[in-house]
């Protein structure tokens, strides 16, 4: 239910005043170059569960957010759906495109990067304590120790807007600046779609959500090699890489699997249920 201005006025005023934050400065916060990706990412999830929310059938899925406070070593769920007749837990992680991550390539495909990484590392501890439930050694653990693992979450969702942004080096602040490759990708592929070209390319980037399962990103499953050096696995150690890549083609512009639209996402939830 959306909350009316007075009702988000007296939000924000509480807000506030819980935890000591001037109100008149409550902009200039939200604004610093360091909070913003916090906000962002985070405001992300809710993007995700609304999305979820108008493409699932509400006869046979249930999608949920449940705030938590997760410890190192306990993964934390960004959004869950379950499948109701059959109870399956289906548990999604929530992960915006690399900051600058478009490239467009010589062979005339594009690619986009996903950001896919632990916001904290394990220390020698966490590696010892978690090594026998994820089931690798403590060596290999500490090689990737800001890496997921399949087992961490059932799928990951994107959206490809963070793509073209860039820090701007005056101001620190993070600024829509695709690059003229990036421009006709979006162009190319806002028109593939028939989207009005009214709907600002800005809009449309962030509107453009992707969904995979995180054992078809896994290092042996996706056909890339491991880049840590200390790695010795680098065919199929099983990690997640931090920067899985969305592959689209020259002539289709269609995501290359294992990438799917987030509106073809019962494709993928499916497997799950069967």
């Amino acid at each position: 239910m959306l909350a009316t201005m007075e009702e988000w006025q007296r939000r924000i005023e509480a807000y506030c005043k819980e935890y000591d934050i001037p109100i008149e400065y409550l902009a200039n916060t939200l604004y610093e170059p360091k909070v913003v990706p916090m906000i962002r990412g985070k405001a992300f999830e809710f993007s995700v569960l609304l999305a979820l929310q108008g493409i699932l059938d509400e006869h046979t899925w249930r999608v949920s957010k449940t705030p938590m406070n997760a410890q190192q070593g306990a993964h934390d769920i960004d959004v869950n759906i379950t499948h109701l007749s059959s109870g399956r837990a289906i548990n999604v992680e929530c992960k915006l495109a690399g900051k600058g991550r478009f490239r467009h390539q010589s062979s005339g495909s594009s690619e986009i990067s996903v950001k896919c990484m632990r916001s904290r590392t394990l220390g020698e501890a966490m590696v010892k304590a978690l090594a026998p439930r994820f089931h690798v050694t403590e060596a290999q653990l500490k090689v990737h120790n800001d890496q997921y693992l399949p087992g961490d979450f059932d799928v990951v969702i994107t959206s490809i807007g963070n793509a073209f942004y860039e820090t701007d080096p005056n101001t620190g602040f993070f600024t829509w600046t695709p690059t003229s490759d990036g421009i006709a990708f979006l162009e190319a592929l806002r028109a593939k779609y028939g989207i009005s070209p009214e709907m600002p390319l800005k809009d449309f980037a962030f509107s453009q959500m992707y969904i995979a399962k995180a054992s078809d990103l896994a290092v042996a499953n996706n056909g890339v090699r491991c880049t840590r050096r200390r790695c010795t696995k680098k065919r199929n150690c099983g990690f997640i890489p931090n920067y899985p890549v969305i592959t689209f083609t020259t002539e289709t512009l269609e995501p290359q699997t294992p990438w799917h639209y987030l509106s073809n996402a019962v494709r993928v939830l499916d497997g799950f249920v069967e």
